[in-house]
């Protein structure tokens, strides 16, 4: 027995917790040496003591009562208290208080004790994020009630803390969401965490409030830790946009439908008129005077130029709306297709750099774009001879082309202006005013950008940007 009393000694003597043992009246029986260490006492000092000396003014009369019963040999007790050092200091411990029986009587009292002032500056630190925190954070128990919220709670539902922790916390819960509430309670149960789930709260003033809720299975003390995040206005911001998106695709539907009923209705006259012109000339005597003659091609020019119009109108309204699937295309070989299309002047030619590239992309669109840049360069060019260069390069991670011309230039004035709707250069002859805003328009949709710029000598250049979706893809085979 001396043997184990000896080894148990030696564990004490060893220990870095604060033990101690005090007999029936006070006075310290033993105390080892990480507890003197602490409380800065020697040896001889500690006779001199009463486990009352140690406690600050604020512990002593709660650890006299637990001293009290745990002589009286009630069971272990949990104690928390103020210690102070012999110079003055004090620190928070907490440890557990047990009797020492001899031959049946309490001989005196054993406790181990630990500093815990770390501890309760991490708990301060945590309380004081858990109190600042703009986000809903909580404790709560698997019997389905709230433990502990933070003032955010208040701010945002309008509760006392007491209101919510005295109500099963599903009470809150609109009706619609409780089923879901409950599957998420059970997945905490198994043991797997809840990450972004959502469901409608009930504020004081009768309001419902979106929430978006993390949360952690139970520990050992059974309890849940959440963080919740109101999402109310971003739920309404995102139904606006959503109904906004709506009213948008119903009045892109309206306009697309207006342009092809405007399209019928607006042709057959112009063909009429056309016709109407054909049968004149051809009824006309050769004896009519040269000038009723030159206003009849007035009228077939006019009519001409309508049609362009209507056309040119109905491709921009177009364009963007439908999403064609995408395929690996020649640019090269999409150039040489367009221009072969055009067929422009003998005086003009039209050259396309031999490094195309071959990207995945829509088909379409690009070949609208080269269309009507290509197009403009020749019909706008103010010279019988000319040269129209087509190129790329890579530019950020996009693919950017070019439209190069020795024509008469843009002014520097004009070349936003250009882009826009119904916009003509003043020398510009037999355009519409859309066909740059047809190519601004769908380049945008495509995520890219159009510009223009002044050519060295003369002339201009036509730039704009587009997504390259397959680097170095092969090109089609034809």
């Amino acid at each position: 027995m001396r043997k184990d009393d000896s080894l148990f000694r030696d564990i004490c003597e060893r220990a870095r917790d604060l033990i101690q043992s005090v007999a029936a009246d006070g006075t310290f029986v033993y105390v080892n040496p990480a507890w003197r260490e602490a409380l800065e006492y020697s040896p001889d000092q500690v006779d001199e003591l009463t486990f009352v000396d140690i406690l600050d003014s604020d512990s002593r009369a709660h650890c006299q009562e637990l001293f009290a019963k745990v002589i009286r040999g009630e069971p272990a007790i949990r104690v928390e208290a103020q210690f102070v050092t012999r110079s003055g200091r004090s620190f928070p411990v907490e440890g557990n208080v047990s009797t020492l029986e001899r031959e049946g009587t309490v001989a005196a009292t054993c406790g181990i004790f630990r500093d815990i002032t770390e501890k309760q500056q991490a708990r301060a630190e945590v309380d004081r994020l858990f109190e600042l925190s703009l986000d809903m954070m909580c404790i709560a128990g698997t019997d389905g009630y709230f433990r502990r919220v933070n003032p955010a709670f208040q701010r945002i539902l309008g509760y006392e803390p007491g209101e919510l922790l005295s109500s099963a916390f599903v009470e809150f819960v609109h009706p619609d969401d409780r089923e879901a509430t409950f599957a998420a309670m059970a997945q905490l149960a198994a043991g797997l965490p809840v990450v972004d789930f959502r469901n409608r709260y009930r504020a004081k003033d009768g309001s419902w409030h979106w929430l978006a809720w993390r949360s952690t299975p139970p520990d050992e003390f059974d309890g849940i830790y959440a963080v919740a995040r109101d999402i109310t206005d971003e739920r309404r911001a995102q139904e606006l946009i959503s109904q906004q998106a709506a009213e948008l695709e119903r009045s892109n539907t309206d306009l697309e439908e207006f342009a092809y009923v405007a399209s019928h209705d607006l042709q057959a006259p112009l063909r009429a008129i056309g016709n109407l012109a054909d049968w004149i000339g051809d009824d006309m005597p050769e004896s009519a005077p040269e000038s009723v003659s030159n206003h009849l091609n007035a009228m077939r020019a006019r009519v001409g130029q309508m049609q362009r119009l209507i056309d040119d109108l109905l491709a921009y309204s177009r364009a963007g709306r439908a999403a064609n699937a995408t395929q690996v295309v020649d640019i090269g070989a999409l150039v040489k297709s367009v221009i072969a299309l055009i067929g422009p002047p003998a005086g003009i030619e039209v050259s396309v750099e031999p490094e195309m590239p071959a990207i995945r992309t829509e088909r379409a669109p690009l070949e609208q774009i080269f269309r009507n840049l290509i197009g403009n360069a020749i019909t706008h060019h103010d010279r019988e001879t000319g040269h129209v260069r087509v190129g790329a390069r890579r530019a950020d991670g996009s693919w950017e082309f070019s439209v190069a011309d020795d024509g008469p230039g843009v002014p520097e004035e004009d070349r936003e202006r250009i882009f826009q709707m119904f916009q003509r250069l003043k020398n510009a002859e037999g355009g519409t005013g859309i066909g740059l805003a047809l190519v601004a328009k769908i380049v945008e949709r495509g995520g890219g950008r159009v510009w223009v710029e002044s050519a060295p000598d003369r002339g201009s250049v036509f730039r704009f940007t587009w997504p390259d979706a397959v680097a170095g893809a092969a090109p089609e085979e034809n």
